[in-house]
Parts: C-alpha cells; sequence; structure tokens
C-alpha cells in the first residue's frame, strides 16, 4: 500500500515537472518566433547596453533589451542581475514588453520576492486583462514569488481563472495550485487556516 502511494506520488510529481517545462518552453517560443540570431549574441558589450536601454523611453530599446535578455536565459546565463530594470516595465502599455517581461519574472520571481512584491497589485489587476496569455502569466507570476504572504492573493486569483473562458489561462490555475498549496501550508504552522481556506476556495 505504501509502495503504491510512493509511486503515485512519483508520477504526480513527474508530471508537473514536464508540464513545468513544457510551461517554459512555450515562453521561450515566444521570443524565437520574433527574435534574429543577433538576440543570442552575448558579447559583453551588447548585455552592458540591456540595463540602458530598459530605463530608456523608447519602446523600441526595451523591446530590444527584453528579447536579448530572453535569448541569454535560453542559453542558460543567469541575468538576475538586471531584475530591477526589468521589474520597472511590468506595467508597460507595450504588449510584446509586457508578455516578455512576465516571462522573465516567472523565471527569476523566486529570488527577488520583495521587489516582485512592489508589482503585486499590477499582477492582480492583469488577471482582468483581455489578453489571455497575459492573464494566464500574471497568475504565474503571483504563485512563482514563493512568500508565504501571497497565499491568500494567489489562493483567489486561481479562483477566478479556473472559470476563465480561455483553456489556457484554466490551465494556468490548475498548475498553480500546488505552489498555492505549499504556500498556505507555511501558515499553517502559525494558523490553523486550512479548514477556511478549503471552504472558502
Amino acid at each position: 500500500m505504501a509502495l503504491n502511494s510512493i509511486q503515485e506520488n512519483a508520477s504526480r510529481l513527474g508530471m508537473r515537472i514536464q508540464e513545468s517545462l513544457s510551461e517554459h518552453t512555450r515562453d521561450l517560443a515566444l521570443v524565437g518566433r520574433s527574435a534574429n540570431a543577433s538576440y543570442f549574441d552575448s558579447a559583453e558589450d551588447k548585455i552592458k547596453q540591456i540595463s540602458t536601454q530598459l530605463t530608456s523611453n523608447s519602446d523600441r530599446d526595451k523591446l530590444d533589451a527584453m528579447k536579448r535578455l530572453i535569448a541569454l536565459v535560453s542559453k542558460g546565463r543567469n541575468v538576475s542581475e538586471f531584475f530591477a530594470q526589468v521589474v520597472l516595465n511590468v506595467a508597460s502599455p507595450n504588449l510584446e514588453i509586457r508578455k516578455l517581461v512576465y516571462i522573465y519574472l516567472i523565471r527569476h520571481a523566486a529570488s527577488e520576492p520583495d521587489l516582485t512584491l512592489l508589482s503585486i497589485n499590477t499582477f492582480q489587476k492583469d488577471l482582468a486583462d483581455p489578453n489571455p496569455l497575459i492573464r494566464a502569466m500574471a497568475l504565474r507570476v503571483l504563485s512563482a514569488i514563493g512568500v508565504p504572504m501571497t497565499g491568500n492573493v494567489v489562493a483567489m486569483g486561481i479562483k477566478k481563472c479556473a472559470t476563465d473562458p480561455s483553456p489556457y489561462v484554466r490551465k494556468a490555475a490548475a498548475l498553480a495550485i500546488p505552489k498555492c498549496y505549499a504556500l498556505i501550508h507555511l501558515d499553517v504552522v502559525r494558523t490553523d487556516w486550512t479548514p477556511h481556506f478549503t471552504a472558502r476556495y
């Protein structure tokens, strides 16, 4: 009986890992379709320009910088040093920039929870964005922050997205449940919140 339980848990974990890898591949494909080979140029002088471009008044510069960053991520390079500049563009009116900012944040939110939390209101508003990709990414960033105090916010986001007309958004809601459970579980040590969570959500 115990062996069967272990096997079932291992199978579920494997499926979750595969889902995460599939989502990450889908994210990087957004860049691959529009980027040319120049974005994969990892020359140091090009990388040094990224910070300047991210704080530019030009959407073209910001988009160029974000495409370059995601290309570097796809090559396995650590680009967390640009987090502070990237998060400033989370509410950009330019849809392409916002998509790439969200892809970056999904990757790095857990390593910079305090900075990510500064934009939590933006993520919540984007759960109602007309674009289903933005709605899904907003929930994925919220669930990726990894700060216990966000558990309630993530739970409410899941509840909202679980009935979304887009299957892509509903899938994001389903994938966020294990992360939300982990966040809520951290608070259970201090407060007996599990019955409240179960009854409410």
